[in-house]
């Protein structure tokens, strides 16, 4: 099993039109081994996003069974 960090990125933009406001973005070719990988790389991921003005990042780590097909 497999852990995958899914994020969301929104700007706060009042000329922005909402569908464009924010974006979701499941990161698949990254996966890793842990928990702790995984929330490292979030926040790391956060951290760099938000030094952009008006920007806000909410992400998650999920686990999911890859099948070899």
């Amino acid at each position: 099993m497999k852990m995958f960090l899914i994020f969301w990125l929104c700007v706060q933009n009042p000329i922005t039109s909402l569908e464009q406001t924010c974006v979701q973005n499941i990161i698949y070719d990254v996966s890793y081994n842990t928990k702790e990988e995984c929330r490292e790389a979030s926040i790391k991921l956060a951290k760099e996003l938000t030094q952009i003005p008006d920007t806000y990042v909410t992400t998650f780590c999920t686990t999911k069974i890859i099948k070899n097909t």
